[in-house]
């Protein structure tokens, strides 16, 4: 685990409106806690912290400098939900000379064969180890080695693991970490199921009853437009002609179709 220094400022107050003050100023409101201490309340600079995070990631053994100096490391960063951005921060304090716990990720390196050649899909069902070292033995990730992995074959283990020395894994030895299964192909041909059956049949009840709807309105825009014809006909005192009759010209005489 590699060791940073951040600057950091002792806060007087707490609560949502002071952290929304903090903020505005650039500052991030933040907590050191731990080893039965009172918690301490604090403000880091929001543009320092996102470069520590870019450059040294969030598992560095730190050394906040302020009015005392701690040693600590990132217990939890709770972020913007819409932003992403950093909101508040918990700082755990620890002593060089005491283990911590923590979860760190698990790199998978030298891929298999078989996937390499498109025959086999690696498959990691596992991306975290809990671990237990002290703060400077405390690694970034735990490396696992899966070239030896084949298509079909066993999934490698945590018991299998290289471990470096001074680290004491505490999830289980049993628990699968990744493995190399067959691609899973698509029958186009084949049936749907139940759940697929049943999604095409509420479309097609849908379409049924737009169609329906449609036809009705259709029905009531031709009776609206056939009363709208009558009362005009009506208003003006015309009727329809009935076959055979002749046409009347201006005179008021009648001429033969």
């Amino acid at each position: 685990m590699s060791q940073q220094e951040l600057n950091v400022e002792s806060r007087q107050t707490s609560g949502k409106v002071a952290a929304r003050q903090l903020r505005r100023a650039g500052k991030l409101p933040a907590v050191l806690y731990g080893h039965g201490e009172t918690p301490v309340h604090l403000s880091v600079g929001a543009k320092e912290f996102s470069d520590l995070l870019s450059h040294h990631g969030s598992r560095s053994l730190l050394v906040l400098k302020g009015a005392s100096t701690e040693t600590a490391i990132i217990k939890t960063i709770a972020r913007h939900p819409v932003k992403g951005i950093p909101a508040t921060i918990d700082f755990q304090r620890v002593s060089r000379n005491e283990r911590i716990t923590a979860k760190v990720p698990i790199l998978v390196v030298n891929e298999p064969l078989d996937v390499k050649s498109g025959d086999g899909l690696l498959v990691q069902s596992l991306h975290e180890i809990e671990i237990s070292a002290l703060p400077a033995e405390m690694p970034e990730h735990i490396t696992v080695d899966i070239s030896h992995l084949v298509l079909n074959g066993p999934a490698v283990h945590i018991s299998e693991v290289d471990i470096p020395a001074g680290i004491t894994v505490l999830t289980s030895g049993e628990e699968a970490i990744a493995a190399v299964n067959p691609p899973k192909k698509v029958d186009l041909d084949a049936p749907m199921d139940e759940a697929d059956a049943a999604i095409e049949a509420e479309g097609q009840v849908k379409a049924e009853e737009l169609a329906a709807s449609n036809a009705q309105n259709a029905t009531v825009a031709e009776e609206i437009t056939a009363q709208a014809t009558h009362e005009v006909d009506a208003e003006h005192g015309s009727s329809p002609k009935r076959g055979g009759e002749g046409n009347h010209d201006g005179r008021g005489e009648t001429h033969s179709a």
